[in-house]
This record gives C-alpha cells, sequence and structure tokens, in this order.
C-alpha cells in the first residue's frame, strides 16, 4: 500500500493529473514549429520538444512545491499536496527534480550549440520564476518569459537563429500569458493575501479585468498582424476569430471576480492554444 501511496505522490507532484499545464507550454511551441519553418517542421525534432516540454513542465512543478511548502499547507486548494502531506520528502523531491533535469538536459544532444545556450536560459528562469511571487509584484511577467522560451528554442533549433518572427511569436505569447495567468491569480487571490505571496490580480486591484482583457487583445493583435504580414492563408483568421470569441466568454466568467469561474476561465486557455495550433496549420499548408 505504501509503494502505492509513494507512486501516487509522484504522479501528482508532477501534475500528470492536470494536463492543462503541459498543453498550455505545448500550443504556442507547436504553432511556433509549422510558422517559422512555413509549414514543414522537422518532425524528430518536433518528438522531441513535445518530450522536452512534459519533462521541464515536470520539473517545473516539483521545484515549486519544494518551494512553496511553508506556505501550501495553510492553503486549502493546496493543502493535500505530497510534499504537505509528507507523501514525498523534500530530498525525494529534489532527486526527482534533478532527474528530471536530467532526462531534459539529455534531449539537448540532437541540438546545435544555439538550441543549447537558449535551452540553459530557459532553464534558469523555469528554476527562478517560482522565487519571484516572494518579492515581484507582477510575478506572471517571468512566467510569461519561460513559458513562451519555447519559440525560442524552436527558432535556434530549426533556424539556427532567432529572426524576427520568432521575436513576435513569443511577444504574442508573453502577453496571453500574461492574461490566462492573471486569470488563475485572481482565483487564487484570497490565499495568496492569506500566506503573503504576490500576484497580477492583487497589483491590479479593482483595474485586474481591464489587464486581463488588454492583455488578451494585445496577443491576438500581435498574431493576426503577424497571419497577414506573412501572407498566410486567409483560413488562418478563424484562429482568431475563435480566440476573440474565447475573450468573450472569458470576460463573462471574470468580471464578477468569482474563484471558481475565473479558475474556468484560466482552463478555457486551452481551447485558445489549440485554435492557435490549428490556425498556424490552416494558414501555412493551403
Amino acid at each position: 500500500m505504501k509503494h502505492k501511496e509513494k507512486i501516487l505522490g509522484f504522479y501528482k507532484l508532477i501534475r500528470a493529473d492536470k494536463p492543462v499545464g503541459t498543453l498550455l507550454l505545448l500550443w504556442p511551441t507547436l504553432s511556433a514549429f509549422i510558422v517559422l519553418t512555413k509549414g514543414s517542421p522537422d518532425l524528430f525534432l518536433m518528438s522531441l520538444f513535445v518530450l522536452g516540454t512534459f519533462l521541464m513542465r515536470s520539473a517545473g512543478c516539483v521545484i515549486n512545491d519544494y518551494f512553496d511548502m511553508e506556505f501550501d499547507g495553510s492553503v486549502d486548494r493546496t493543502k493535500d499536496r505530497p510534499l504537505v502531506t509528507g507523501v514525498i520528502k523534500p530530498s525525494e523531491a529534489l532527486t526527482l527534480f534533478l532527474l528530471l533535469l536530467l532526462f531534459s538536459c539529455s534531449l539537448l544532444i540532437w541540438m546545435n550549440w544555439l538550441a543549447i545556450k537558449v535551452a540553459l536560459l530557459g532553464l534558469g528562469l523555469a528554476i527562478f520564476y517560482p522565487l519571484t511571487k516572494r518579492f515581484f509584484a507582477i510575478p506572471q511577467f517571468f512566467l510569461g518569459l519561460a513559458f513562451s522560451w519555447g519559440i525560442i528554442m524552436v527558432s535556434a533549433v530549426e533556424l539556427n537563429k532567432i529572426n524576427t518572427v520568432s521575436l513576435v511569436l513569443f511577444a504574442s505569447c508573453f502577453f496571453w500569458i500574461l492574461a490566462y495567468d492573471t486569470a488563475y491569480a485572481m482565483s487564487d487571490k484570497e490565499d495568496d493575501i492569506k500566506v503573503g505571496l504576490r500576484s497580477s490580480a492583487l497589483t491590479f486591484g479593482n483595474k485586474v479585468v481591464h489587464f486581463f482583457i488588454s492583455f488578451h487583445l494585445i496577443s491576438l493583435g500581435i498574431w493576426s498582424l503577424l497571419g497577414y504580414e506573412l501572407n498566410m492563408h486567409p483560413l488562418f483568421y478563424l484562429s482568431s476569430l475563435a480566440w476573440l470569441a474565447l475573450i468573450i466568454y472569458q470576460y463573462g466568467l471574470v468580471r464578477n471576480y468569482d474563484r471558481r469561474k475565473c479558475f474556468l476561465a484560466f482552463k478555457s486557455n486551452n481551447w485558445v492554444g489549440f485554435s492557435l495550433f490549428i490556425g498556424s496549420l490552416l494558414g501555412t499548408n493551403l
């Protein structure tokens, strides 16, 4: 029974039971593969990125829980996390974190030197982000950098350079992450106040919904303009329409600051990411 409990603890520690976080990382990365290669990505490299995304997201969850142990026990949503309940020991969590990093880094042997350098910078961001909630007014800024970093890596590995299109994609993704993680922060607002952590929801105060919508619209605008500049097929803009519809839907959820609905708004961004991926396919392959 103890072995089953331990395995389940590790399963929950890497958030394997909550795949939405991995998907939110994957959709912009896969879209970058399609856009930057004009619809002809290296499928082997693409598969490496899928595996690497899962491994790095898992590592990020482990180190996040390790850093937040002292807070998680005071919050209803996180009080049952394996490190809080004692199912997983801190030393075991650190060992798992290092193993996940080792497996992730092993994938770099198939990549060029520029991609390796970019990956190391991304690793630093992933480790540093959980700590920013303690001292930075908008930690979502660092999450935006970390979660968009896959786009820069795609440019490095596929083109052996970081071109303008990849930077524009990075900017669009960055503002989208600011939007959806602000919705997540809104659902966590009371808990963050309780334990003394910072977030965009607290920093923006009564204007948080305005910022949430603004971030979404900036991201959508950049995405749509990029499609125009790259002369994408008209069907590409179906992704923009789908995104706009989801912004309206999410506004309806977050406008009254209901905790449960704000979390639903966050989760619905999986469909935004999916629409971006489909839009990139339609825009480059028709």
